[in-house]
């Protein structure tokens, strides 16, 4: 009875983790409606690493060399931090913690994270399944986005798609490409897509105009924005927040354990908002099964 007891002692003793990293999690102290995307990450965080988790929500004042030394104190081995108040931490944490960053438009920059920029690939996907007649695309960015252009040409490639780009540096210069590019595209084929950049995506001068021209020549635009397709955009993609959170656990797990930076990724898991009004105007049908696949539709209904 006794080497029974003992067996089972030691057969408990490595089958259990010796020891479970300790993961925690930075988010700005925001009230409601306006936490509702870092409740929905958290989610996504706790799904995915079944530990206890320390939470910590940030005031606006929060002392960081203060916080730092609680998380050290407190044997913490991994960090994510979520929106700009917790990404304050980054300069502190980068060697000290391993930490990743998520709830902000990242772009590569030495630091590891999932950015709210979508994914290339996502919305080609995406713009194949609504118009598949789609032949070429054609894209106006600002040199910041160089990276996120260079996905894209890979992800067109891949699907037999032409990606027409255009680098301008400055807003009359975009305004007079998006003019030019408009009045020569082919709207039975070609497809006009806004990535998210302050330039080219300009919300008071370049969406007004491109809204516009587009809708005038009926020429397909689509958006990586997701308030656009509510403005009249095909369609538009906005993060599935749960996924982002067990995509920065997955992360934050490889730099701690292989001490290789994943690097910054695209928003890889999106949702899909489609303007069925200016579908109908672009000729575009879809079926009851493809309605309800959407994340939501415009205009909406009474």
């Amino acid at each position: 009875m006794l080497k029974i007891i003992i067996y089972l002692l030691i057969l408990n003793f490595f089958s259990s983790p010796i020891y479970a990293e300790r993961l925690a999690v930075l988010y700005p102290e925001v009230r409601a409606p306006y936490n509702l995307v870092f409740k929905q990450i958290l989610n996504g965080i706790q799904s995915k690493y079944k530990q206890d988790i320390e939470n910590h929500a940030l005031k606006k004042n929060y002392d960081p060399e203060l916080l730092l030394k609680k998380l050290k104190s407190n044997n913490v081995d991994m960090v994510i931090t979520l929106g700009r108040r917790g990404f304050l931490m980054a300069d502190l944490l980068m060697n000290n913690i391993s930490f990743v960053s998520g709830a902000l438009p990242l772009k590569p920059n030495g630091i590891s994270g999932v950015s709210l920029i979508a994914d290339p690939n996502s919305l080609l996907n995406k713009l194949l399944e609504l118009a598949p007649n789609t032949k070429k695309v054609h894209v106006i960015y600002s040199p910041i986005n160089q990276w996120l252009i260079d996905l894209a040409h890979n992800a067109a490639k891949q699907r037999q798609l032409t990606l027409s780009s255009y680098k301008v540096n400055d807003l009359p210069n975009a305004i007079a490409t998006y003019k030019q590019v408009i009045k020569s595209a082919d709207n039975q084929k070609d497809a006009l897509w806004l990535p998210l950049d302050k330039i080219t995506s300009n919300e008071e001068v370049v969406l007004p105009l491109v809204l516009k021209q587009s809708w005038r020549k009926k020429l397909l635009l689509f958006s990586s924005k997701p308030s656009h397709a509510k403005r009249g955009t095909l369609f538009s993609v906005f993060p599935n927040n749960e996924g982002s959170g067990e995509r920065l656990v997955q992360m934050v797990k490889q730099l701690y354990y292989q001490k290789t930076k994943p690097g910054v990724e695209p928003m890889k898991s999106n949702k899909l908002g489609v303007n069925l009004r200016t579908a109908d105007h672009l000729g575009l049908k879809y079926s009851n099964g493809q309605k309800e696949s959407f994340s939501a539709t415009y205009p909406t209904p009474l």
